[in-house]
């Protein structure tokens, strides 16, 4: 006999009326435990305001706590300034677009930019209305892929037990990459790479946002061109794989343009911004 079952407990039991009603009620657990549907995912979706409204509407509303952010693009695009950014935005209240919570900023190459950091507390509005500061931002300093690996999967987990976190911030996920020696490249980097994608999307499921900044290599053509459409992401496919929403950072003279490139929900848009003394900000 062929059975159609329908999605809500009024179909249920009229398709099952004929039926005991512990079937039923089976099929209705089953219905509540293991299917959500897409209305509710998409309601319990969270985002963290970037503390600019166009930016914000770039991404549909702001840094998604589904899955891992990635901003690549060439050194001085301005991705660094947006990381810091939302290091204080994530401490906003809930009403004001963040998640009351610290961040996580973990650098791979260069020292933490607590100068501009600092500039930043000083100038930004939002700062002095909730007296945000740098207490809620825990650096750490990582050069190796085993120190990276360790920090993900053992001392996050035991920081979030005392302490709020609802960001982390990788800059940049390639530089540990760079200075490693990979005799076999194809296996024992695709490994990393999926063990440290693997654990992000895990922190993921804890409301917390993951953003990490990436280089960029060439494409080789013919001609060698500086052309921002001439770079793609470092890492290769096993990295790309694991991201859910790709963000390029570029510039064009004087000009700094934002590009969605690749994502499962966002459409390909472009806007242009300015980075100012009180941080990023998009251009109208």
């Amino acid at each position: 006999m062929s059975v159609q079952i329908c999605l809500c407990d009024r179909g249920l039991y009229h398709h099952y009326r004929s039926e005991s009603f512990s079937k039923y009620f089976k099929i209705k657990s089953i219905m509540e435990n293991y299917f959500v549907n897409a209305k509710i995912i998409k309601e319990r979706e969270k985002f963290l305001t970037t503390g600019c409204p166009k930016f914000d509407t770039l991404l549909q509303g702001g840094i998604t706590t589904r899955g891992i952010t990635q901003i690549y693009g060439a050194a001085s695009t301005g991705k660094t300034q947006l990381a810091l950014q939302l290091c204080l935005t994530v401490q906003l209240p809930t009403t004001e677009g963040g998640f009351a919570a610290g961040a996580v900023y973990i650098c791979t190459e260069c020292t933490f930019p607590s100068r501009r950091l600092q500039e930043l507390i000083q100038k930004l509005e939002i700062t002095k209305k909730y007296g945000i500061n740098g207490d809620s931002v825990f650096v750490e300093h990582i050069s190796t892929i085993e120190e990276l690996e360790i920090c993900l999967l053992h001392r996050i987990p035991i920081l979030m037990s005392v302490q709020k976190i609802g960001l982390i911030i990788i800059d940049s996920i390639a530089a540990p990459y760079r200075v490693e020696d990979w005799k076999d490249e194809s296996n024992k980097r695709g490994k990393s790479l999926r063990t440290i994608g693997q654990q992000l999307h895990k922190l993921c499921k804890n409301d917390i946002c993951v953003v990490c900044i990436n280089q960029v290599t060439a494409i080789m053509h013919g001609n060698i061109s500086s052309d921002y459409s001439s770079v793609r992401p470092s890492l290769g496919i096993t990295w790309l794989s694991m991201i859910t929403n790709s963000i390029q950072f570029y510039r064009m003279g004087t000009m700094r343009y934002a590009c969605v490139k690749l994502s499962s929900n966002l459409s390909e848009t472009t806007i242009s911004f300015e980075i100012q003394g009180y941080g990023v900000k998009a251009i109208d």
